[in-house]
């Protein structure tokens, strides 16, 4: 009787805990004067319902609480989002020279806490920053361009193979195959060549969906990580087979990054052109402390290059083929910047990073893919820990994570008219378009914590689409609907369309 008295006061104690927990977030909480559904201000089950159980759909119910709300909206206990009318906000919260930290809570559905992108402290990341700066430079991008050249000439003949065989392609997975070859090449030296499989590796896009799809568990449970790389492999795969490419993935770096360590790797083979040949020699080459260059810290920095450069760059070449292809007018008048630009190229040499640079509608078109594929789809989230922000009537509490979103800013109607439409003049002052429009477009985020690959990204899409849609006048598409294929319907930290397609 003793025990199950002890259990009942146990039970007791925790349900008045938990009540005086609800009961302090709804009156207490220097939030509960922000407007906002009382079950999230209440507890994080609201967003992990939307998020986990309707396969993130919480992005679109955002969408409609600010419908309900207005411009500020309470989203959970802890955190405020906003939708800007007018935008400028956005530069406020994702400063570029005030002290801004990231959200705990939101870097941890990655497991890479050790990284620039992980860093939670806006001092600590400055110094891991720094340090990969080199390595993502436009001198160091110019000086790997034979290596993005080569890739491109690979991709090419992989798409004549099919065009032999008459075999329609899925370019989302040969856009990924090529991607991830060009970024393991370029930040670790060691091509992982997905573009030779015959199939193009259809389980590589798969687990990079389902990466996709963990991290919306991993965020509320971060634990989840360290649970499943303790696990035997056969146990993993038969919970979820896309797990084990991740860790063989894993596995990959971290042995790249011993062998480095371990002084296997020869002088002659660390550098390119007078340059480190890859992240990991930067990273060792930099003035970081020694505690910042473990095998452990290098790994997680090398697996989140190599997220970030293979899906998100080939979702953007992705959406910028259909659109090119579904707007016969944009395609004819991107073909004609090309084929006069191309007349002038020196013979035999093909495209070049400098040349494409010179193109003023394949600027415009890239500009506007990148728009309508928003880098991510969840929405980011900065801290200001020192001071107060305000937006419109509202003054916002040191030290409160506020959010905003891509896919918000990017649909703004007062900033892009016609938002939902392909229309790269929109970004040409010439064209009709609107003065000062990429101070909008956010898709590498802005501030001090702005996309590192920036540059490297948008050079690979510019060269990557004047060589395609020079080289093939014949390509249309097959069997694609946009609201099937296309259209961002699941937001799993990056755009996902239906699961039909």
């Amino acid at each position: 009787m003793v025990g199950i008295w002890n259990l009942a006061v146990v039970a007791v104690l925790g349900l008045l805990y938990y009540v005086a927990v609800i009961i302090s977030r709804l009156y207490l909480s220097p939030l509960s004067k922000f407007p906002g559904p009382k079950l999230a201000a209440a507890t994080l089950w609201y967003e992990f319902y939307y998020e986990v159980v309707k396969e993130g759909q919480f992005m679109f119910k955002l969408q409609e609480l600010h419908k309900q709300y207005g411009p500020i909206v309470r989203i959970n206990p802890f955190e405020l989002h906003v939708d800007d009318p007018d935008g400028d906000f956005y530069h406020v919260v994702f400063s570029g020279t005030a002290v801004r930290d990231k959200n705990p809570y939101e870097i941890a559905q990655f497991g890479t806490n050790d990284t620039g992108f992980g860093t939670v402290d806006h001092y600590l990341h400055r110094k891991r920053r720094r340090a990969l700066n080199p390595f993502f430079s436009m001198a160091c991008i110019d000086r790997l361009e034979p290596i993005m050249r080569t890739l491109t000439e690979k991709l090419c003949a992989r798409i004549d193979e099919a065009q032999t065989s008459r075999m329609p392609l899925n370019m989302r997975l040969v856009y990924l195959c090529y991607t991830t070859d060009f970024i393991t090449t370029y930040a670790l030296n060691s091509s992982w060549n997905h573009l030779d499989s015959p199939d193009f590796s259809p389980l590589w896009c798969r687990t990079i969906k389902e990466t996709g799809a963990m991290s919306k568990w991993t965020k509320q449970f971060p634990f989840l990580y360290s649970f499943l790389a303790s696990m035997p492999d056969w146990l993993v795969g038969t919970i979820n087979p896309g797990m084990i490419m991740v860790l063989d993935m894993q596995r990959k770096i971290k042995s790249m990054v011993q062998d480095i360590n371990d002084a296997k790797v020869r002088e002659e083979d660390a550098s390119f052109n007078g340059g480190p040949r890859t992240i990991f020699q930067t990273i060792l080459n930099s003035d970081l402390p020694a505690s910042e260059k473990s095998v452990h810290h290098l790994w997680q920095e090398g697996q989140n290059v190599i997220g970030a450069g293979a899906d998100a760059t080939a979702y953007v070449l992705s959406i910028i083929t259909f659109h090119l292809l579904n707007n016969p007018d944009k395609l004819e008048k991107l073909r004609e910047e090309l084929r006069s630009a191309a007349a002038l190229l020196p013979n035999g040499q093909g495209w070049n990073l400098a040349a494409t640079r010179q193109l003023p509608y394949l600027t415009n078109v890239v500009l506007e893919g990148l728009r309508l594929s928003y880098g991510t789809s969840s929405r980011l989230t900065r801290i200001a820990p020192n001071e107060k922000l305000k937006f419109q009537n509202w003054l916002i509490p040191a030290g409160t994570p506020v959010s905003m979103t891509a896919f918000t800013m990017h649909h703004n109607e007062r900033i892009f008219p016609d938002s939902h439409h392909f229309i790269p003049e929109r970004w040409s002052e010439r064209d009709g378009g609107t003065p000062g429009l990429e101070r909008y477009m956010v898709s590498f985020s802005k501030g001090s914590r702005q996309c590192i690959g920036m540059n490297l990204a948008k050079a690979e899409i510019s060269l990557t689409l004047a060589t395609l849609f020079h080289r093939y006048r014949g390509m249309e598409l097959f069997d694609t609907s946009f609201e099937r294929d296309v259209k961002l319907t699941h937001d799993m930290f990056l755009p996902q369309p239906s699961k039909e397609m």
